[in-house]
């Protein structure tokens, strides 16, 4: 059977204008709180379930490629950039969905370096709480209607929330597990125990691998515009797991290795990065301005998304060489069925962390919430606003 144009183009033409698609992004990026997968949820909600721009089906493959290297929620704007409005649409979607984040963590680390205090957001936090949960609750709904129901979706189910109890880095072991058995069968039969090795320690734990080599960390010297984005250039090609898994590698780098900045500070970054929209991994944006103000606080932004920014660019290239291969799809539906268990399990601990003790109006208002995204579709701005207005007015 031959193949149609738009099947032979990944970049598939969209009835939305460049100037919407940075707009819409930037608007994401504005009211992005509470981390990569409420990000994906407003994604999934504005371009799959409202705009119908794209599929289901290419929107979940878009989330299998996107948990390869670097950050899930900024690798997914990349993809839906990409498939919207090709090269360019990639680039500024990111770009836009970025910018808020940025701007907003420079401001926060200026005022504190100036007035040496940051401001107390908890209150706007716990008030989107049960937005967050119910949109959380509602993507992994519609994400699993049309993956088929069978044993092994219930197995993958159960492991990876079970797995998230226990603190197993899921996305890792389901990505790398198939090339580490692979592997492991070829080096018991081959291998003497002396070069025997261990890949996915280093896969789950790259932090180590790179603080394995201290060697590297001696010639770098004092902070410089370039050796600042060597660094972080180097981080982006070890930048697995999502923005948490960044607090180990970047605490051994920064305070312990280089120690371009002190403990008391880098835990200042985490609270500052932690209380602005978009992903977790904006902190690099804090350390960027920590060492060498707005400038630095661009490079240290661009140069530890870059690596994954082309590595997915490169995947999407290569997707229709694989996309009918059955082996391919059985892995990208077995990283959606993890993506399904990994939402209901962050909805429980968000719901663990936020809403207790039981506060009776924050129960009533997630309740709320679930019955306007799964009936009624609420744009998710309407109750976010709501939900920043109640944190401010009704919690203390």
């Amino acid at each position: 059977m031959q193949l149609s144009k738009n099947d032979k183009n990944n970049d598939t033409p969209s009835s939305i204008s460049l100037f919407h698609l940075c707009w819409e992004f930037l608007k994401i990026g504005t009211i992005g709180f509470g981390g990569g997968w409420v990000i994906i949820s407003l994604i999934h909600n504005r371009f799959v379930t409202q705009k119908k721009l794209i599929s289901d089906e290419d929107f979940t493959v878009g989330l299998g490629l996107s948990q390869f290297l670097g950050a899930f929620a900024v690798n997914t704007t990349s993809f839906v950039g990409r498939k919207l409005k090709g090269i360019k649409g990639s680039i500024l979607a990111s770009f836009f969905f970025l910018l808020p984040s940025f701007v907003i963590v420079c401001i926060l680390t200026g005022l504190y370096f100036k007035f040496n205090r940051i401001f107390n957001f908890e209150s706007i936090l716990k008030g989107i709480s049960p937005v967050i949960i119910a949109l959380m609750l509602s993507t992994a709904f519609d994400l699993s209607i049309k993956i088929k129901k069978d044993l092994a979706f219930l197995i993958i189910l159960l492991f990876v929330i079970i797995g998230g109890l226990f603190n197993i880095n899921y996305v890792l072991l389901l990505i790398f597990s198939g090339v580490f058995q692979i592997f492991f069968s070829h080096s018991k039969r081959n291998n003497t125990e002396k070069n025997t090795l261990h890949p996915i320690y280093f896969l789950q734990h790259p932090y180590n691998f790179l603080s394995g080599v201290p060697a590297f960390f001696s010639i770098i010297g004092t902070p410089s515009f370039f050796t600042m984005g060597l660094v972080f250039f180097g981080i982006g090609f070890i930048f697995f797991g999502g923005g948490y898994a960044l607090l180990p590698l970047l605490q051994n780098i920064f305070v312990n290795k280089l120690q371009w900045i002190a403990n008391h500070d880098f835990i200042v970054g985490i609270a500052i990065s932690q209380a602005t929209p978009g992903p977790f991994a904006i902190i690099a944006t804090f350390l960027g301005y920590y060492l060498k103000g707005v400038i630095g606080a661009f490079i240290a932004t661009f140069m530890i998304f870059l690596p994954a920014f082309v590595f997915l660019q490169i995947l999407i290239s290569l997707q229709n060489n694989f996309k009918d291969n059955k082996n391919v799809q059985a892995f990208i539906k077995g990283i959606n069925i993890a993506i399904i268990g990994q939402l209901i399990l962050l909805s429980y601990h968000f719901s663990i962390e936020t809403l207790t003790p039981i506060f009776l109006p924050s129960v009533i208002f997630l309740l709320i919430s679930l019955v306007l995204f799964f009936i009624y579709k609420t744009p998710p701005i309407i109750l976010i606003v709501i939900g920043i207005v109640y944190g401010l007015l009704f919690i203390k």
